[in-house]
């Protein structure tokens, strides 16, 4: 099975992430995911501008999330500390967490790393404010949503028709839509997006208001229709669980279709990929949609969601490709 899945990846590069994936689902070894990320562009920006530091030492803006994950994804950094400007402890990782005026105070030219995705433009403006210069600022949060907003549309193989009916299982912010329709040209059909967790529904009928041709559903997709206990968070962590506190409704693309012709399938929808594909396999086996399928919310997920395509559609062709400085975001494309 492995070796039919292998067979079916076209490109170079798609075949290393898919070793890589299958290494770190089958072992743990973490040094799997950090092979990933270093194919990446963005990883090759970050160790250009850290070759020309003097003492090969960096700083870590920011004590959240996202500074643990790069830490974790490039471990061959010489990490010197964290900066944080409401610090909650003094130490962070076995490393020393400084205020903003305790950092300036032995900065000595190393490069510092925004490490949050949501106020790097502020810290930005805010180190250069300080007298850091352009080409010691390292801006990760920008690098890590420029990956995001090339999620599932990237691929250059993508064929585009005018008459695209495009499905997106996870609406989640509106981010998508958004980027489908400059994917596409505004050039399509319909779009129909699914979206089981009420605030973040809320959310895209907001910022979507304003699209032709879209159609909200406030439901999860699954391999039957019915009523499932689901942990809604408001946040891209929302999933269908059995300790979930509310109920939501699910039903199968395939009936939801109806005789629409579905041209665009992408799926973010936290585990559930397998039992959704499932639902929509008539859809894959008569009318061969391209897919975009996140593969990486359950370790077996590498393997086997490629084997159930193949399964429904001999025919498709794979590419992967990963869109994160961490273990997230890696996307099967099947066309």
């Amino acid at each position: 099975m492995l070796q039919k899945i292998y067979s079916k990846f076209i490109d170079q590069k798609s075949k290393e992430i898919f070793k890589s994936r299958l290494l770190f689902s089958l072992t743990g070894d973490y040094s799997e995911i950090c092979k990933i990320v270093s194919g990446t562009d963005q990883a090759a920006e970050i160790r250009h501008k850290i070759s020309f530091s003097q003492d090969g030492h960096v700083f870590l803006w920011g004590t959240g999330f996202w500074g643990d994950h790069l830490i974790k994804s490039f471990p061959d950094i010489k990490w010197q500390g964290y900066v944080d400007s409401s610090p909650r402890e003094s130490q962070k990782n076995g490393m020393p967490v400084y205020d903003p005026q305790e950092f300036l105070k032995i900065y000595s030219g190393q490069p510092v790393f925004i490490a949050t995705a949501f106020y790097h433009e502020e810290i930005h403006r805010q180190l250069l404010s300080y007298g850091i210069g352009e080409d010691k600022i390292i801006n990760a949060g920008k690098l890590m949503v420029d990956l995001f907003d090339s999620q599932y549309f990237d691929l250059p193989f993508l064929p585009h028709a005018e008459d695209e009916v495009f499905v997106d299982a996870g609406c989640f912010d509106g981010l998508t839509v958004r980027n489908f329709i400059k994917w596409s040209g505004g050039k399509y059909r319909e779009i129909i997006s699914f979206e089981p967790d009420a605030v973040c529904l809320e959310k895209c009928r907001a910022v979507l208001k304003d699209v032709e041709n879209l159609t909200l559903e406030n439901m999860g997709l699954w391999s039957s229709k019915g009523v499932l206990s689901f942990h809604a968070t408001g946040n891209s962590d929302s999933q269908i669980a059995e300790e979930g506190e509310t109920r939501i409704t699910t039903g199968m693309l395939d009936e939801i279709a109806g005789d629409r012709r579905i041209t665009f399938i992408k799926m973010d929808i936290e585990g559930a990929e397998k039992e959704a594909l499932v639902g929509a396999q008539n859809i894959i086996r008569n009318q061969k949609p391209k897919l975009a399928i996140s593969i990486y919310h359950k370790k077996e997920d590498i393997w086997e969601l490629p084997a159930l395509l193949l399964e429904m559609n001999p025919e498709y062709q794979f590419y992967l490709r990963h869109y994160s400085l961490r273990e997230a975001e890696t996307v099967l494309y099947a066309v």
